[in-house]
């Protein structure tokens, strides 16, 4: 299997991202796994990319600010806590989509099987997106700092999440550059998928010491949603230090399913993943919109040898932004790499997956 090194000319990626878009549909699979094809040449994905490395369109830390004029972006972190054997997940994620900003704010409570959510809609007065250093802020959460000291906050009417985000490890970069064809445009996408997490959280007037991981997504750029039907995104940490940022999503054009593996020593590789629409199991159906989500994956990786049970825990973990997002604390067991693993996941599911 080919691990992608970032390091070629930028004519070389200039020329394969615009015969990408120039010849294919941008729904789904990124630029460096459609250059792959099957025997066939239906220009379908194979296991693996076969195409050369790319540079990195994302520079870091510039690219944690905000991006002026970018119609759409956001900062999205999750992440796992221990508070001395009672267990927490956490969703915070400020957005700034067509000069109307929103925060997304979720904890779960692992132990005791119970959600806890709030979305919010501010105008732009009300909120500042710093556009030279990491400093987003709007009423209910906030986030900020170098990338070795972020400082994340977040308040709900149940409680509050209080953090410092330490980067560990080398940066994520979605289809191993940080650009790709997105949904009949462009993102820039980048994840900071290994952060030491220390601090607070309070929830129903108790606080709790906390300690964990979590991971940052970066994106922003412009594309059509209306094109979407609905997608199931998971970032897998696992044992061995591999981070995989995976991707399904369903267009007019069809089911398309990929992940960007990022190991240790910071090379990436592109892989085909089966389509997940198909073995999505455990269905459960919120109460407040009405919208239908899985919470059992199958996730079938061929290219690692990987086979993969990931299970959101509890069902419940529906953030009514909208129309309802579904972003679940999830667990992952099986096998990768041939060698029995266990990990963690977030899983967020758009649309009704009736």
């Amino acid at each position: 299997m080919r691990k992608q090194r970032r390091r070629s000319t930028a004519a070389i990626a200039t020329l394969a991202f615009g015969a990408v878009l120039a010849g294919v549909a941008l729904s789904a699979i990124p630029a460096t796994a459609q250059t792959g094809s099957d025997a066939a040449g239906t220009g379908k994905p194979t296991d693996t990319t076969t195409a050369p490395a790319f540079p990195t369109f994302v520079h870091l830390p510039a690219d944690q600010a905000a991006h002026p004029n970018t119609p759409i972006e956001w900062w999205y972190t999750v992440g796992h806590l221990d508070a001395h054997g009672h267990r927490f997940g956490y969703q915070v994620t400020i957005l700034n989509i067509g000069g109307a900003p929103q925060a997304l704010i979720g904890i779960t409570d692992k132990t005791a099987g119970k959600y806890y959510t709030q979305s919010q809609r501010y105008s732009p007065d009300q909120t500042s997106f710093s556009t030279t250093a990491l400093d987003v802020r709007t009423p209910s959460a906030s986030l900020s700092g170098p990338m070795d000291a972020m400082r994340l906050h977040a308040t709900l009417p149940a409680g509050e999440i209080d953090l410092t985000l330490r980067a560990r490890g080398p940066a994520l970069y979605n289809n191993g550059t940080g650009l790709m064809p997105f949904l009949d445009g462009t993102s820039y996408y980048y994840s900071l998928p290994s952060l030491a997490s220390q601090g607070t959280l309070t929830l129903n007037n108790h606080t709790y010491p906390v300690t964990g991981e979590s991971w940052l997504d970066r994106q922003w750029g412009n594309w059509d949603q209306s094109t979407l039907q609905k997608w199931t995104w998971m970032p897998l940490q696992l044992p061995n230090g591999d981070r995989v940022n995976l991707w399904d999503m369903l267009t007019q054009d069809g089911e398309f399913a990929y992940a960007t593996v990022l190991h240790p020593d910071g090379t990436h590789e592109i892989v085909a993943v089966n389509p997940l629409a198909g073995t999505t199991s455990g269905f459960w159906s919120s109460p407040t919109t009405g919208k239908r989500y899985g919470t059992r994956w199958t996730v079938n990786i061929p290219a690692l040898d990987a086979s993969l049970t990931v299970v959101a825990e509890p069902q419940g973990q529906e953030i009514q932004a909208g129309d309802g997002v579904y972003e679940g604390a999830s667990t992952v067991t099986g096998r990768y790499r041939g060698k029995p693993v266990t990990g963690l996941a977030y899983v967020e599911q758009y649309g009704n997956w009736r």
